[in-house]
């Protein structure tokens, strides 16, 4: 079976995120059973980063990212994509840019079109968590597509059941069309990997997109309450990732006399496997987050056997339970540190939550969750 799989916005977890880990892991899974092409954009750098972390055997179908992007990309989905492949799998919102010219290809070639929907957009803009003025008209947009042309799809994919209610369930187009695949980890992996001891006591850790919805402004004013109430001998907070915060939260951190126990290392800069190590080596790891449709770094920390520091949003609560994987709270920065402190200051109750975690995260290893895209595939080949 030949599945071409579209995604613009990067094929690395170092440039697309959660969604380029889902896909690397998805492919690295079953790429015995399918015959895979990738599409994207990418530029020298990047493309040598997407050899070495894809099976040899997956095909790579590149537009450079130099020159009118736009139209080379336009003329490349048209013209170059492979014409024979049974089942097109787009991981983000096709119809919103410059791959809608495969997808109205692929469905008048009766090709099987799928579409994974990562990000619940309805909140997210709803509550102002991105895309700034712009969003009532991204969103009347995405409204009118899903109605409209939502019979395109044979299916889409939610990756937990709170996107699949609140946002997919409004269209009558995608009745009986959603399915929903959770999301997983590499387990052996981030156990085979060696901690770093972070510096602090406690070190505290932090990995994700600077952005609005991920809380960090949050974090960084709990952090600074933690000092003023007093925690632990030498409380560090370690920070990995980039994005549109960066500027204010270094500015926030300036401003507040935390440079000596504020420690930036920018995303793009750290390899998984860092970031593996770096998550075996803190003391607690915290997700602040207003909103995630999934969160795949919850995930990778309960494979890390740290206790956590979450919030109650979107579709964390389906896997994660409160006093059993760590502390499930609310993205309030009085209430993050309090369930810091907690934490730092119970260290048996904090190991045992790193262990109830090691437990819990197997059965969202990929080697398990894989499979169901091989059965997606084939039923919508079959239908």
């Amino acid at each position: 079976m030949r599945v071409c799989i579209v995604y613009i916005g990067g094929l690395t977890p170092r440039k697309g995120g959660g969604v380029a880990s889902v896909i690397n892991n998805i492919v690295k899974q079953t790429a015995n059973k399918i015959d895979y092409s990738l599409l994207t954009v990418y530029d020298e750098t990047e493309l040598r980063d997407i050899r070495e972390i894809y099976p040899s055997t997956v095909k790579i179908e590149c537009v450079k990212a130099s020159g009118t992007l736009f139209g080379r990309l336009m003329h490349h989905l048209v013209e170059e994509v492979p014409r024979e492949v049974d089942v097109l799998h787009f991981h983000d919102f096709p119809l919103f840019g410059s791959d809608f010219p495969l997808a109205v290809k692929g469905y008048l070639k009766k090709m099987s079109l799928i579409y994974s929907h990562h990000i619940g957009l309805e909140e997210v803009i709803n509550n102002e968590l991105a895309y700034g003025g712009s969003g009532r008209v991204m969103l009347g947009y995405y409204h009118w597509v899903l109605g409209r042309f939502g019979g395109i799809w044979r299916k889409v994919v939610a990756n937990s059941r709170y996107v699949a209610d609140h946002d997919l369930g409004r269209f009558k187009g995608l009745k009986d069309k959603v399915c929903i695949i959770r999301n997983g980890v590499d387990v052996e992996r981030i156990r085979r990997q060696k901690p770093i001891d972070l510096e602090g006591e406690p070190s505290i850790l932090f990995v994700g997109h600077l952005l609005y919805r991920k809380g960090i402004d949050i974090l960084l004013t709990a952090f600074n309450k933690l000092l003023s109430q007093g925690v632990g001998a030498n409380p560090m907070l370690h920070i990995v990732g980039s994005g549109q915060l960066e500027n204010s939260c270094r500015e926030y951190v300036a401003g507040h006399q935390l440079s000596r126990r504020v420690r930036f290392l920018p995303g793009q800069a750290v390899p998984e496997s860092l970031k593996f190590s770096m998550m075996k080596g803190a003391d607690v790891i915290v997700v602040p987050s207003r909103y995630e449709s999934f969160a795949i770094v919850v995930l990778e920390a309960m494979a890390a056997g740290k206790p956590i520091v979450t919030t109650r949003v979107g579709g964390i609560p389906e896997f994660f339970e409160d006093a059993v994987n760590g502390i499930l709270t609310y993205p309030s920065s009085d209430r993050i540190a309090t369930a810091i402190k907690s934490l730092c200051e119970n260290r048996k109750l904090a190991e045992e939550y790193g262990k109830n975690n090691e437990r819990t995260v197997r059965s969202f290893d990929w080697k398990n969750i894989a499979q169901s895209y091989v059965n997606l595939y084939n039923s919508v080949r079959n239908s």
